[in-house]
């Protein structure tokens, strides 16, 4: 009878599965292995006080005063810190029927063996001197998770749920969702996390040449009362030439931030409208001509005393190409970033607020500056995160001796285009010199197979009068790398 019924069982399932296996009309199964080898000096820009590596501070008061202590240990002046990762990723893609199809990605980041580490006060990591590792170091984490479906309803709409990658034009205000950056608080380096993604709606209507997308993204959720979450809503509008390679587009991203200054006494928002627009071409077959400009408005409340204020920030990326027809294929790239900046950083201020909010941008042009007080504190007690307030021009020089090798360098040289007081807030006081620093990057790119890849990235950023000794130590950045996709 026991056997009767487990037969019996077995073929139910056998009848409900059925169905559900003959609608997948294709599985792939993809993934990649990146081990990298860290090497980091003075990323605090303070020297001799084996502390060069810190996380920046979640909240930073004042528009970016860092929260971390710079003083290191006094028996120990070890300076630079050295240490591996890797980031594994396994895909699952099915291709069902009438156009619909899933993916999942699942990641493993770690750094290897590394002593016990936990999230601290400041929304970075902690590392104890315990020789154990963090009991999460293997921990499997969700990276994507989305269905898509095409021209349903609809031939040119396809419709996109779940957690998905998004990436728009260059990726100057939406393509990196830094918020979903090392969730479980286990490793450094957190600009290497492969986990960017964003759960959202996406919406895309084609009619080439036009291209339509609206999206609804949830970044955070609060509770789940609506009134303390973070909301991001994006509308964009892209249209392709079909002579110079050239596409133009335009858009809008909205995000309000109900969470940040949630409290038991009420919810204040801080609301960025985004509003922008791209145009690049190929006047000829040998140069490519950019240029982005984007404009922010909205509402801006430091805290939940402070007033609130309009925003009116801008910001702005021109750059231009040049391939030479050579051998090598050198090419130099010339390229001016612009983030608005705030003089008046005082929690009574009411004037216009001119700080540029970073949103979720996608695109880094530096090993090291990009992220100061964004991602690493500096010892400097006024510095501001690098996605506000900076100004810099970039030449680079590309060339390919090889098939397979790409060598690559830049000079990249920043500026505040607000002069930053010393004491935050207080007009009357002093500003700091405007001169950021100089960073010097140089990355070669070996790819010994089609699915094999070796790399090497050597970066220092050279402090400018805007720092004051003794927080004017060069920063030196040595990362090395090994990637393989299947």
């Amino acid at each position: 009878m026991k056997l009767s019924r487990a037969l019996f069982a077995v073929a139910l399932a056998l009848v409900f599965a059925a169905p559900a296996f003959a609608e997948t009309q294709n599985v792939k199964v993809s993934g990649s292995i990146d081990a990298y080898w860290f090497y980091r000096d003075n990323y605090d820009l303070l020297d001799n006080n084996d502390a060069s590596v810190l996380p920046a501070g979640a909240t930073l008061a004042g528009g970016g005063i860092p929260t971390q202590s710079h003083s290191g240990a006094t028996t120990q002046r070890s300076e630079a810190d050295d240490y591996f990762r890797t980031n594994t990723q396994v895909e699952v893609s099915a291709d069902l029927t009438d156009n619909v199809s899933a993916v999942v990605n699942l990641v493993n980041q770690r750094d290897w063996n590394a002593g016990s580490l936990a999230p601290n006060a400041t929304g970075g990591v902690t590392e104890s001197t315990s020789a154990t590792n963090a009991t999460n170091e293997f921990d499997i984490e969700l990276d994507l998770a989305y269905v898509q479906m095409k021209e349903i309803f609809y031939s040119p709409l396809t419709l996109t749920i779940g957690r998905q990658d998004l990436w728009f034009g260059r990726g100057f205000i939406v393509g990196n969702n830094w918020r979903a950056w090392d969730q479980q608080g286990i490793t450094q380096a957190d600009e290497y996390s492969t986990t960017t993604a964003f759960d959202a709606i996406r919406a895309t209507l084609d009619f080439n040449p036009w291209t339509l997308d609206f999206v609804y993204s949830k970044i955070t959720e609060g509770s789940t009362n609506p009134e303390n979450d973070r909301d991001l809503y994006i509308a964009n509008v892209n249209y392709k030439f079909s002579e110079y390679n050239a596409v133009a587009e335009a858009y809008y991203v909205g995000e309000v931030d109900r969470n940040q200054l949630a409290s038991s006494s009420g919810t204040f928002n801080n609301e960025t409208d985004t509003f922008g627009g791209r145009v690049q071409f190929d006047p000829i077959s040998q140069i490519t001509l950019g240029g982005e400009l984007a404009y922010q408005t909205g509402d801006y409340r430091g805290s939940l005393t402070a007033p609130t204020r309009d925003r009116a920030a801008w910001a702005a990326d021109i750059f231009g190409t040049y391939r030479w027809d050579y051998t090598w294929k050198p090419s130099a790239t010339v390229e001016y970033v612009y983030f608005s900046g705030e003089e008046d950083l005082g929690s009574a201020a009411t004037t216009e607020y001119g700080s540029w909010n970073g949103l979720y941008r996608g695109h880094f042009w530096t090993a090291y500056a990009d992220f100061r007080e964004f991602v690493y504190a500096t010892a400097q007690a006024d510095d501001q995160p690098a996605t506000t307030n900076s100004e810099f021009i970039q030449v680079k020089g590309a060339i390919k001796p090889l098939d397979d090798l790409l060598i690559e360098a830049t000079y990249t040289y920043l500026w505040t285009p607000e002069r930053v007081h010393k004491t935050a807030g207080d007009l009357s006081s002093s500003t700091e010199n405007n001169h950021i620093g100089s960073e010097v990057d140089v990355q070669v790119t070996y790819d010994y197979t089609e699915d094999v890849s070796f790399g090497i990235l050597a970066g220092w950023f050279i402090p400018g009068n805007f720092y004051i000794s003794p927080n004017d130590a060069t920063a030196a950045d040595v990362v090395s790398s090994v990637k393989v996709t299947f």
